[in-house]
């Protein structure tokens, strides 16, 4: 394969910081079932195929029909694809393209899996519960990280990861193997410790007494919080997990029902404050 001499051209930084700070603002353009992000993708890199392509308008056209497939990927993983995107067409050009898209296609799944399970079960988590936590005390310093977080993500961390695509290109595909399945293990294992103790903390479910006559029984007191005080917590987060995407079942709708039972559970007794 021969490189194409009129992309023999090299991205600055700021270009690459240009290209993350477009799919931050257009990654949720014109989104839709049968593409996803294929639009936000094309648009975050329509500035850099017209540099790449600027003499030749057939292989500019070819470019964007290439980049405007199907595309689907957690959105701060989705800059290291940028990133070998450009290196592999800036080394050998229109005839790149299908190695890119190839890229595109084979990395989209693993990333979304590493970057839900490492940003969404994760990061996100850790910082809404330090924001929460601290907001329920009436203290500012949890909203303030939370903001730095969302502030850190699309102005700092995708143009890094944007950077270190384009700088290892195709080496960095068998380099992050071995790390990447590493780092999902270590990140799942973390994500489970911190959803955990926020069901301990912040999922409050105390049983109530049983009557027999003149005999009570103080269901909470006497014998759940002698074996496992926060049972009630966690039965709640079984239940909760159990039903959700099944019957239909939906986050919003699941929330209102869970309210609902405590509220008729708590007017008969069955829990207390």
């Amino acid at each position: 394969m021969q490189k194409n001499t009129i992309v023999n051209k090299k991205f600055s930084d700021q270009e690459l910081y240009r290209i993350t700070w477009r799919w931050s603002l257009f990654l949720a353009t014109i989104w839709n079932y049968e593409k996803m992000e294929a639009a936000g993708y094309l648009i975050t890199m329509a500035p850099a195929l017209d540099k790449l392509y600027k003499d030749n308008e057939s292989a500019r056209l070819h470019a964007y029909e290439v980049e405007s497939q199907f595309f689907n990927c957690e959105t701060n993983l989705a800059a290291i694809i940028f990133g070998m995107d450009l290196a592999v067409q800036d080394e050998f050009g229109e005839d790149g393209l299908e190695m890119a898209q190839a890229i595109k296609t084979s990395l989209m799944g693993p990333f979304s899996g590493i970057g839900d399970t490492l940003f969404s079960s994760v990061i996100d988590v850790i910082f809404g519960s330090i924001a929460v936590t601290t907001g329920l005390q009436g203290n500012y310093i949890g909203i303030l990280l939370w903001e730095v977080w969302m502030f850190f993500a699309p102005f700092v961390l995708r143009p890094w990861l944007c950077r270190l695509g384009y700088r290892e290109g195709l080496k960095l595909t068998t380099s992050l193997n071995d790390s990447l399945s590493e780092l999902t293990k270590c990140g799942s294992i973390l994500g489970l410790t911190v959803i955990g103790a926020m069901i301990a903390t912040m999922v409050n479910i105390k049983f109530g007494t049983i009557n027999f006559g003149q005999f009570t029984f103080d269901v909470q007191t006497q014998l759940f919080d002698a074996i496992m005080p926060k049972a009630g917590s966690a039965i709640v987060a079984f239940l909760c997990y159990k039903f959700l995407d099944k019957y239909g079942m939906k986050s919003a709708r699941l929330i209102y029902i869970a309210i609902l039972i405590c509220i008729l559970f708590s007017f008969f007794g069955i829990l207390t404050v």
